[in-house]
Parts: structure tokens; sequence; C-alpha cells
């Protein structure tokens, strides 16, 4: 008899409502809705438009029970990290959400290394310092007098402030919670005495709760909390064999390349690397770093056709094919590509300070986005290698960017290593595992795993790597100007 979840997934440039079938040990996907997100800017803010995004959810949660009617089993919801909705006593949303990459931020690292020596906030999170983080988000809050957080009576992140609206039950799941910057990953619980150093408020934090956990109904329909951050669902959905020892890379807007291990590596090393230590599904800690992605290909794209170009994916890559290969180097990390605006101006800029010539056609930009962000992972590779002690014989490619071949190819020639891609729905895919662990429909995370290799084994590909030495020379020549 055939099961069927529906599975919310929300990424920072869109969402979608998608509904997968079990059946005979394997698993299918039906897509219900896809709508736009992003942010928008006000009077100078970047918001999330969390009213349009609600009723989206709704409208393809609608056509999921339609189609399938009483036969649904569960319901899950997972998003992008580290955002939350502020709400008053009576459970009405004080303000529209604010967007991680709105400047409210600036300048929160200093003050909060004022009153917490950046040591201190890495034990007690391990967690990757970026001021996009839940922390500084607060901090900004905190020090700027807001009315909304003096009022507020309960603090929900973006995929519990949903599921409160669904179910009224108001939970905070760990995974998600994880990415604040002020959940311990080791005595699993908020960080209370480092809020408190900083003056941060902690009585308004809901209940923690795991992922896999039925929270609540909507009209007769289990809510389960799945694993909420979308990386958290993304690397549940890695179909990796027993003894298998592989990286995983969610690939999207942002890029999350990291390991799966049994307990968090909060070390010096780690803090000196910047990794991050975030809960997965099941227990187990995603050793991580959250790097740029296909942003800064997106803002490309973007600003091109403000400019009349619409180039489409397959489109830039020819053009990128067709460029000379190895000619600029950039760190797709640095702040300065961070926020929207004029990318081709600041790689430009980039290269001038660091004595190389200038990229100008759009094919040597795109090339040049690909070639650095497989760069950028081959030299993250190696420090996961090195601070878990793990030796990693191939990286796992999830998510919309394993569509990508050109960055795969680079990616298995900077690595040296074999890449493997696919599924690329995986954060739907893991975030509907959790769902079926939730509901007793499988017994264990190798079990949803199998199921989802014996699934979409037609989506994956492989990579081997080509021109080795030529891609090493190029590696050093990387880390001698980006490092």
């Amino acid at each position: 008899m055939a099961k069927h979840y529906i599975a919310v997934d929300l990424g920072a440039s869109s969402g979608r409502v998608m509904v997968g079938t079990l059946e005979g040990g394997k698993l299918t996907l039906n897509e219900m809705n896809r709508f736009w997100n992003g942010p928008t800017e006000i009077d100078g803010t970047l918001y999330w438009d969390i009213v349009h995004l609600f009723r989206n959810i709704k409208e393809g949660i609608g056509v999921a029970q339609q189609k399938y009617g009483d036969s649904l089993s569960s319901l899950g919801i997972d998003t992008w990290g580290v955002d939350f909705g502020l709400l008053d006593s009576n459970g009405k949303l004080l303000g529209n959400p604010v967007n991680y990459r709105d400047a409210r931020t600036s300048g929160m690292y200093d003050k909060v290394f004022e009153k917490v020596p950046k040591a201190e906030v890495f034990e007690n999170s391990g967690i990757q310092f970026m001021e996009l983080n839940t922390l500084y988000q607060l901090m900004a809050l905190s020090l700027s007098d807001s009315v909304e957080y003096k009022q507020a009576a309960k603090l929900l992140f973006i995929p519990d402030l949903l599921n409160y609206w669904l179910t009224g039950e108001m939970k905070a799941e760990r995974t998600f919670a994880s990415t604040s910057q002020f959940y311990n990953p080791v005595t699993k619980d908020w960080a209370f005495d480092m809020l408190e150093k900083l003056g941060i408020r902690s009585d308004f934090f809901a209940e923690l709760t795991d992922p896999g956990t039925v929270i609540g109904d909507m009209d007769g329909l289990p809510v389960v909390a799945v694993g909420s951050h979308d990386t958290a669902s993304a690397f549940a959905a890695v179909p990796v064999a027993a003894g298998e020892q592989s990286a995983f890379l969610s690939s999207g807007t942002w890029s999350l390349l990291g390991a799966e291990l049994d307990a968090p590596v909060i070390t010096e090393g780690s803090l000196k690397a910047n990794f991050t230590n975030e809960v997965g599904v099941c227990d187990t800690i995603r050793f991580l770093k959250n790097l740029s992605g296909f942003w800064i290909l997106q803002e490309l794209k973007r600003v091109w056709k403000e400019q009349g170009n619409d180039y489409s994916w397959p489109e830039m890559d020819e053009m990128a094919a067709a460029a000379k290969p190895l000619q600029f180097f950039f760190d797709p990390s640095d702040p300065v590509f961070a926020t929207p605006g004029d990318m081709q101006a600041r790689i430009q800029e980039y290269c001038r300070k660091t004595g190389q010539d200038l990229p100008e056609s759009p094919g040597a930009f795109i090339q040049a986005c690909y070639e650095n962000l497989s760069l950028l992972y081959a030299d993250t590779f190696n420090v996961i290698e090195s601070l878990s002690g793990k030796k990693l014989d191939k990286l796992r490619i999830v998510g919309g960017g394993s569509n990508c071949a050109e960055i795969n190819q680079c990616s298995a020639n900077a690595l040296n290593r074999e890449v493997v891609t696919g599924p690329k729905e995986a954060t739907a895919i893991g975030n509907l595992i959790t769902q079926m662990l939730a509901m007793g429909d499988i017994q264990s995370l190798e079990e949803g795993r199998a199921i989802v290799a014996n699934s979409f084994a037609e989506e994956s590909d492989v990579f081997e790597p080509k021109d080795t030495e030529v891609w090493k020379e190029a590696l050093a020549k990387w880390r001698s100007i980006c490092r």
C-alpha cells in the first residue's frame, strides 16, 4: 500500500510543496507548486515576505489534499537557516522577519567579542562565525533598543513559525536551533550562560524538539518536526553505502561542504578553520563549512537580465566552456561578495587588488566562478580530512547545484577525487525520510538512504578527475592569492 507525505521545502531563492510516495521500497516525487522567495527591501531593511510564503504553502498543501485526500500520512517543513520571527503574548507576529543579508549585523562581531571572547563563543556553540548568524541578529536588536525585541513573548525560527501557524504548537526544532550560534551541541541545550553575559534574552525561546517528532496536526494531518534546517534534510538524503567514507556537499545558493560525524569537533583547529558543528537527523553532527555557492552566479545572472541579457543556465554553461580556463583566481566566500550587487565589478576589483588580469566577457566571469568555487571546495575538503581524522574517498554532491556538470567536473579535478551527484531534490527527500521515521514506516536512517539509492539511481552521475597536475598547480596558486 502506497504511503504519501507532504514536504514543504523553502530555499533562499524559491519554495515548493512536494508529495513523496513510498511504494514497493521506492520513493517518487510529485511537485504540487513552486514559488519565488527572496529578500524585499523596504526603507533600507531586507525582509522575508513570510505571508507570501505561507499563502503559497497553504495552496500547495491544498492541492495535495485534493489529489491524495485521506491517504496523506504527514507533513514536514524545512527552510534556510538562522532567521526568525518575534511574536507577542497573544501569539501574533510583531513584524516581518528580517533577511539574514540585512546590514543590521554589521559590526556585531566586535560588540559580541567585547563581552565574550571569540574562543568562548565557539566553545559554547561549535558554530562557524558569520555575521548573519542569529546570535548577531539578536545582539543588534538588543543594542538598538528594538521595541519588537522588548515586547516579544516568543522567538520562533522560520520553520517553527510556519509549523506554529499550521498547528498552534510552539517548538524549536534542534537542527535549526543549532544554526543560531547559541545552541550548545555538547550539552544539547541553549547556551544560557553565554547569552546572559551578552545581555541577550533567552526567556523567549521555545522548547527544543528532535527531528522525527510529531509536534501537532493540521486538521488531523500529523505535522512532523523534520530536519528543518534544509541542510540537515539534504544530508539525510545522501545515499551513502554502509562503510563508505564520503564528504557531503549540499549545493545551491549556499554550498555546505562537510562530513557526517558522531560527535562535534570543537577544537582550536576547527575554530581557526571556522568550521561548524550543526545537529543532523538521528543525533548526528554535520561537521561542515558554509561556503558561498551559486550566489555570485545568481547575482551575475540577475544584473545581466536587468541590462537586457537574460541568459539561461545552459547558455551560461556554453559561454563558460568557450572561455580560457584557470585565468582568474578569487575566494567566493570573501565577505565582499556576501551582499547583493554588481558582482562583475567586485570580481574585477578583487583581481585588480591581487595583481591579476581582469575578466571581461560574461563567459570569463562564469568560468571563473565555476573554477574558483571548485578550488574553494578542494581547499575545504583537505581541511575536513585533517580536522575530522577521516580519509575521505569521494565527494557526494546533492541539491539543485548538482545539475551543473561543469562545476562537478571542475570539483573532481580540483579534489583529485571521484565526484558522485544526486539526488537533485535531496532536501525534500531528506524531509520525507524523517517523516517516514516519525510515522514508523522505516526504522533507521540507513534504511531511508537505501530507499534513496534504489529510487534515484538514474539521477546519479560520476565524474572522474582529469588534468590533475594542472589543477594541483591551480590550487597552489589559488591558495597563494586567497589565503
